[in-house]
């Protein structure tokens, strides 16, 4: 049974603006995803962490079918989901879905194999849960500015893995999901909004001062003079039939 949202507003989201922004850089590998997953087929879709839900409507329009939204509690910005809930303890009955979405969720989950695997319980034979998640081990960054280390040390500092993607594929096989990997490619120019997606994060006084000298180099740069990239494990995982 599906129950409805109760509305608990949650702090703990970046800004709605800041969350479209991320979900539109992230908008030519999660087509690719949701293609290779079969989509437009799929009759009843779990969309995972549906924060404030930029990426819902997406979803809804590719999909056959009814698209259900989970999160812990209600966005600030008012955007809630259709049912409150953990990803580590689904409230849904098993083999109900016939695919599992995440974007941005799993690398602030505690325990991300207990996710994994509960979305492999929730998944029919022959579903696919796609999960898109950074890995900002592998960041790149010219000329050094130090950024790197600022989000690594910060997100762990937040409670997050910054390096959950490279954790992805051995965790689906691990529950008998069967992945399929790509690293995605974003090549964009760096600038001084990708940056603010820190403002949220518990940082340092000198942590700070770094973005703000990154900033102002990223405003008044030319445009390929500094270069940003943190890679995104794209994953697709079929649940066998």
């Amino acid at each position: 049974m599906i129950s409805a949202a109760q509305p608990v507003p949650s702090p703990d989201l970046p800004a709605a603006a800041l969350s479209g922004a991320l979900a539109g850089w992230l908008a030519g590998p999660r087509a690719r995803a949701l293609r290779r997953a079969r989509i437009g087929l799929r009759r009843l879709v779990l969309e995972v962490g549906s924060g404030h839900s930029v990426v819902t409507p997406e979803l809804r329009r590719r999909s056959r079918g009814r698209v259900v939204s989970l999160d812990l509690r209600v966005s600030p910005s008012g955007s809630g989901p259709d049912v409150i809930g953990d990803c580590r303890d689904l409230p849904f009955p098993g083999a109900c879905f016939d695919l599992v979405f995440f974007q941005n969720v799993l690398l602030w989950v505690s325990d991300v194999l207990r996710a994994i695997a509960e979305a492999a319980r929730v998944l029919q034979p022959g579903g696919e849960l796609v999960a898109i998640e950074p890995d900002f081990g592998g960041m790149l960054e010219y000329p050094e500015l130090g950024l790197r280390r600022v989000w690594l040390d910060s997100l762990r500092r937040a409670g997050a893995d910054p390096c959950v993607g490279r954790c992805l594929p051995r965790a689906c096989e691990a529950v008998g999901l069967r992945p399929w990997v790509e690293f995605a490619h974003l090549p964009r120019l760096a600038d001084a909004e990708a940056v603010r997606l820190l403002d949220d994060l518990p940082l340092t006084g000198s942590e700070r001062q770094v973005v703000a000298t990154a900033e102002r180099l990223l405003n008044r740069s030319g445009e390929w003079s500094v270069f940003l990239h943190v890679p995104y494990f794209i994953v697709v995982a079929s649940k066998p039939a």
